[in-house]
């Protein structure tokens, strides 16, 4: 009977500092997959593919696309990923030394402007791919599609620039 206890008793000790452990962990993989800026940012706010993680295909929810349109997009995105990553992983490593140089012992400003610059082009280089694979996707809708997407978008920014935000920041009511 006492060991049963003590089993008991281990196990709900073992399962609440495991969760106890992951929550902070968890927390901790979250801010660093983008939540404070950065590259990885732009997947919650309008970066590699849109706003959100797959940000152009939600936009195309309730289109009404045909299956051609569908697979034709299908293609266009997969063709595009493997480019995007490669991309991505060139962003992130410039970043990496960007930290690094950041927290060296001398401070190498050249050093510096080079990786900025780099990083800049390189990120310049993701904005274009991104602007292709949308333009190509566009290309595919109807033209009454393009016309429901584009007040779709329309509306968001409308949203962004503070338009129904009442007390928001941005918002008519902004200075009170």
């Amino acid at each position: 009977m006492m060991m049963k206890t003590r089993t008991k008793i281990l196990s709900a000790f073992l399962v609440a500092s495991s969760l106890a452990l992951a929550v902070p962990l968890t927390a901790q993989a979250e801010r660093g997959m983008g939540g404070c800026g950065g590259p990885v940012a732009m997947h919650k706010g309008g970066g590699m593919e849109g706003p959100g993680r797959d940000g152009m295909m939600r936009q195309l929810r309730g289109l009404d696309l045909s299956e051609a349109q569908r697979d034709q997009i299908f293609e266009l995105k997969h063709a595009q990923m493997p480019k995007m990553r490669e991309q991505m992983k060139v962003v992130r490593g410039l970043r990496d030394q960007l930290r690094d140089a950041a927290t060296a012992d001398a401070y190498d400003a050249a050093k510096v402007k080079a990786l900025t610059e780099q990083q800049a082009d390189a990120m310049a280089s993701m904005m274009q791919m991104r602007l292709a694979h949308e333009h190509a996707v566009f290309q595919v809708l109807t033209p009454e599609q393009r016309e429901t997407l584009s007040k779709r978008r329309d509306a968001r920014s409308d949203m962004r620039k503070g338009e129904g935000r009442g007390m928001m920041r941005g918002g008519p009511d902004a200075d009170v």
